[in-house]
């Protein structure tokens, strides 16, 4: 639910219900009967509107929050691939163009396999092969010196910091809201609308029109927070960006020694 055209379709669900509401409220209620009420009605409209008005904005506030953090891990993740890729450069002939392979596999699976499993909120389980070949790449290489074996020191560190924002990147793309909480916004959202009808109007179109804008905003916050309750999924979805600028500018470098290390033999 979190295309532009389900957007539309939950204005649509949304409007037509709550005017389909006024209506048989407008019909079957005096509208004297309305206006005696309409003081406990306005004082019970400023209690409900304001809470869930508060709850409504920090659920999307929070949602916010993690479709940025998914962002930020996706850079993250991205960065230490590149790390990776670079230091691996001064390693010896038989590790360097191992990890760098592995480094351009890895990216292939996330952008090719994993970024479309995402977006069908499928499980993932195809690129933790690459990963954990890397990772095996990288333990496994043979130091010929005290610098290739602080560049080693510097490839787990960047490891193990991959290893962390893809388990995050991967924990936020298959979790969402819970069914309770969608219960309670839904819950919120009717009693909010049934609440407008106590103000009846003797001109039902300009009430009609006063419905027609709560409704619709009401329609559009639960369409914001299911779109960024998944972040790699709808209209906003994140897409693999720094992957695929990695793949575009810095794994085609060839897997030959450093010139300087070259030209220092």
């Amino acid at each position: 639910m979190n295309s532009l055209a389900h957007a539309l379709l939950l204005i649509v669900v949304f409007v037509s219900l709550a005017l389909l509401g006024q209506v048989l409220v407008n019909r079957f209620v005096k509208r004297e009967v309305l206006e005696v009420h309409h003081s406990a009605g306005e004082a019970m409209m400023g209690v409900v509107g304001t809470l869930f008005s508060v709850l409504l904005g920090f659920m999307v506030a929070s949602a916010m929050d993690k479709y940025n953090d998914a962002r930020m891990h996706d850079e993250l993740e991205a960065s230490n691939v590149a790390s990776v890729f670079r230091v691996a450069r001064g390693l010896s002939d038989i590790d360097r163009p191992r990890i760098r392979q592995l480094c351009r596999d890895y990216v292939d699976d996330v952008i090719n396999s994993e970024w479309p499993k995402m977006e069908k909120g499928v499980k993932i389980n195809h690129g933790w092969e690459t990963y954990q070949k890397l990772w095996e790449a990288v333990v496994a290489t043979v130091p010929e010196n005290d610098r290739q074996s602080n560049l080693q020191q510097g490839l787990i560190a960047s490891m193990q910091s991959l290893g962390e924002h893809r388990r995050a990147r991967i924990l936020l793309a298959q979790t969402g809201l819970q069914p309770s909480l969608w219960l309670i916004v839904g819950f919120g959202a009717v009693i909010t609308v049934l609440l407008s009808y106590v103000f009846a109007s003797q001109f039902p179109k300009v009430q009609g029109f006063m419905t027609t804008l709560v409704a619709t905003a009401l329609a559009l916050n639960i369409w914001l927070l299911s779109a960024y309750s998944h972040p790699y999924t709808g209209e906003l979805r994140i897409r693999p960006t720094m992957f695929e600028l990695l793949k575009e500018n810095i794994l085609p470098v060839p897997d030959g020694p450093s010139r300087y290390l070259h030209d220092s033999k």
